[in-house]
């Protein structure tokens, strides 16, 4: 007999794979599940998992994997996904998750990777946890809230944004990752510009708020998010392109 799996499956409303619950449950999972990623977030201040697997081919996969690994960053993160080209995985691996299998996959193999990922992380060579940033998303994520008590009211894209600046190797990325975000809206153009314009009101916002958004511009790259400094946001052309940033172009 296997422990049980204490896991969340974050589905969509309209769902490809609807028995998944049911037969993760009667593979001995313990399961909870949600079609948002606000939800999500109480569910996890209620118990945290120790897998969640996203099946939601209704919005964009990245996003939702970043939110997903940025609200339960302990986790192990199972992507189910209907494409089986190698894009599509690459992308849910670099926005963080863990393992990725097609939707036709037979579930007593995808309940025994959710086993081994748990092992890897319970056992002795398992990854230290990861500092946890001085600024951070709260309120379903509509409040960026900093080490100083600063908050920062955020509108939909501008929450999305963050997210997935936040959940980035050392809070930094380039514009064409953070277009994903969609930033101009669903229907909207999603272009550098468009993020460009969002980031200047969004500083605009804070400045009126009080709040020094240490949010770098770096010219013709993308942003940094400096959460280990004071340092006040600088315009695009007064900041070098990072030596380091150069695994993100």
């Amino acid at each position: 007999m296997h422990a049980a799996i204490e896991s969340i499956i974050i589905q969509g409303q309209h769902p490809r794979l609807p028995n998944l619950v049911a037969g993760l449950a009667a593979q001995g999972w313990s399961v909870r599940s949600c079609t948002t990623t606000a939800a999500l977030t109480g569910m996890v201040e209620v118990c945290a998992p120790q897998v969640v697997v996203i099946e939601n081919e209704e919005y964009d996969l990245r996003t939702l994997v970043s939110v997903a690994r940025y609200t339960s960053p302990n986790a192990a993160l199972i992507a189910l996904i209907s494409d089986p080209g190698v894009d599509a995985r690459v992308a849910a691996l670099d926005a963080g998750a863990d393992a990725c299998c097609l939707l036709s996959t037979d579930l007593r193999e995808v309940c025994a990777l959710g086993r081994a990922l748990v092992r890897s992380r319970n056992g002795p060579s398992a990854r230290a946890p990861r500092e946890t940033s001085p600024w951070r998303l709260t309120h379903s994520g509509r409040v960026l809230a900093g080490p100083s008590g600063q908050r920062l009211p955020l509108t939909f894209t501008e929450s999305a944004f963050f997210l997935r600046l936040l959940s980035s190797p050392g809070h930094r990325l380039p514009r064409e990752r953070l277009i994903a975000t969609a930033v101009a809206g669903p229907r909207g153009p999603h272009s550098a510009r468009s993020v460009d314009v969002m980031v200047s009101r969004l500083r605009a916002k804070a400045e009126r708020l009080g709040v020094g958004l240490p949010l770098l511009a770096v010219r013709q790259w993308g942003y940094i998010f400096l959460t280990d400094t004071a340092t006040e946001a600088k315009p695009l052309e007064d900041v070098p392109v990072p030596a380091s940033a150069g695994y993100c172009s």
